[in-house]
């Protein structure tokens, strides 16, 4: 199933003609000139039983990939601790990748990423909940307040 929200494909596809001063100008303007001191990420609440929950399901589908402990793998996935997108105070680009999965990415040098499946065909709107809640509070410090109305609502 393509997803008609990702954007990724066009913005690798585009920014690949950039050039080295480009790169840099889009950076500081993007992030300023100086960086940001890093912020510690501590878990968000989350209700006991929604993470227990969360837990099974991310040791189903996601630990051989990604590690039993979020850790990630090199050249197969990126570690869910202190990830970009568990950060976002809004679920909608975790959940939509979770539905779809995400694309095989090659990067500068020899870095690379396995394809992850989508899990829209396989878990359901209370699962897919749960998991998103564990994820973002065990590693991204948001509430675990993700419901099956928001993710039915994404479908």
């Amino acid at each position: 199933m393509q997803n008609k929200n990702r954007k990724s494909n066009q913005v690798v596809s585009s920014s690949q003609y950039l050039t080295q001063s480009d790169l840099r100008a889009m950076s500081t303007y993007l992030l300023g000139d100086a960086p940001l001191p890093p912020t510690p990420v501590r878990p968000g609440p989350v209700d006991a039983a929604q993470l227990a929950a969360g837990r099974t399901s991310y040791v189903a589908v996601r630990a051989g990939c990604h590690g039993r402990e979020g850790e990630g793998k090199p050249h197969v996935a990126v570690s869910m601790q202190g990830n970009s997108t568990l950060r976002q105070a809004d679920p909608h680009h975790l959940i939509v990748a979770m539905f779809d999965g995400v694309d095989a990415a090659e990067f500068a040098g020899t870095e690379s990423m396995q394809a992850m499946p989508g899990f829209a065909a396989t878990l359901s709107d209370d699962e897919l909940a749960h998991l998103a809640n564990y994820l973002r509070a065990g590693w991204g410090g948001q509430p675990g307040d993700v419901t099956a109305a928001n993710v039915k609502a994404l479908r």
